[in-house]
């Protein structure tokens, strides 16, 4: 059985019912409580589970930490419209990936009233996706551009503002760059601290950003997720009550197995087991270390299996993509012959 994930376009999880047990993998996904699909999604499931239970429950934990507070998708895109608006002289850019944050580009444009630039083959997949007037390639239609997340950096953004004044926003529920120009400078801490304490959202900017930070004098971050944070992880393991929990993203720059936490919803009571994650600050010497847990009978269960993403203020998202490509679809002001 397939269900809405609520997360990407086409994005659906699966349950899978047999002499096998009864399995259910979540992909990447994000039930808000309030969601109209995700309170559809959540029905289905009920109707299809009543009184069966699910053996294993493969989870979405990219967010499997309690200092992921961050906000509902309305309440931060609304966040990103206000600080556009309260940047009337300025032109705007935000990362975005090739798939994704389509709902929040299209909240953008029917609040302001503006149409967004996007590069060639996003257009098309827009297209594909039934958005066809609200999305352009012609930069003189616009002063929100849409670029991919790669393209977003530090240097970019100076680069833009020589020619006129410009402020990047990136939406995403992970901390992007080393140090905010105000705040904890712990970067590493960030991930347990400033950023992801409880805040209110404010109705206007004025010197308060609410759930939205300001890195750099021309950047700005604001928890956007299609994924789901702590408490809807929780919220959503208490909806299920599975047997058992196994989280499908193990490279997290904060890894932590679903069962550290949440294990004692599912009768689950094994040891914690500990590594440690050394992180580097190239520029100071220094050497920090943080320690997670994980379960499970073996030390490799929790290792990271991808060598950890490197952070740097000056670059917001490291990339190996062809110079070419960035070129073609990044911030640069290029008119395009694409038409609409």
């Amino acid at each position: 059985m397939a269900l809405d994930a609520d997360h990407c376009p086409g994005g659906v999880m699966f349950l899978f019912r047999g002499g096998f047990g009864c399995l259910m993998y979540t992909g990447d996904f994000r039930w808000e409580a309030d969601g109209v699909r995700a309170k559809d999604a959540r029905s289905r499931l009920l109707d299809v589970l009543k009184n069966e239970t699910v053996d294993i429950l493969y989870l979405d934990n990219t967010y499997c930490n309690p200092s992921y507070d961050f906000p509902t998708r309305e309440v931060a895109a609304q966040q990103v419209a206000d600080i556009i608006a309260s940047h009337q002289e300025h032109d705007i850019i935000i990362g975005i990936d090739t798939l994704g944050k389509e709902e929040l580009l299209i909240h953008i444009s029917r609040v302001l009233n503006i149409k967004i630039w996007v590069w060639p083959e996003r257009l098309q997949t827009m297209h594909l996706l039934g958005f066809h007037d609200t999305f352009t390639t012609k930069t003189s239609l616009t002063r929100v551009r849409a670029v991919p997340r790669y393209s977003f950096s530090v240097e970019t953004l100076e680069g833009l503002n020589t020619m006129r004044p410009t402020i990047g926003i990136m939406p995403s529920g992970l901390p992007w760059v080393l140090k905010p120009v105000k705040g904890d400078g712990n970067l590493f801490g960030s991930l347990l601290t400033s950023r992801y304490k409880k805040r209110q959202p404010s109705d206007k900017l004025d010197g308060n950003l609410g759930y939205a930070d300001r890195y750099h004098q021309n950047m700005f971050s604001v928890p956007y997720s299609d994924h789901p944070c702590f408490a809807e992880i929780q919220e959503f393991i208490e909806l299920v009550h599975p047997t058992n929990i196994k989280g499908i993203v193990s490279s997290s720059s904060c890894y932590v197995d679903p069962l550290y936490y949440f294990g004692r919803l599912c009768g689950v009571n094994q040891p914690p087991k500990r590594f440690v994650y050394k992180h580097d600050e190239r520029n100071g010497g220094d050497q920090k270390e943080v320690a997670a847990s994980y379960f499970g009978n073996s030390p490799e269960a929790g290792r990271i299996k991808s060598r950890p993403v490197r952070v740097d203020y000056k670059r917001v998202n490291a990339s190996r993509t062809s110079v070419s490509r960035r070129v073609r679809r990044g911030a640069k002001i290029v008119e395009s012959d694409c038409s609409d």
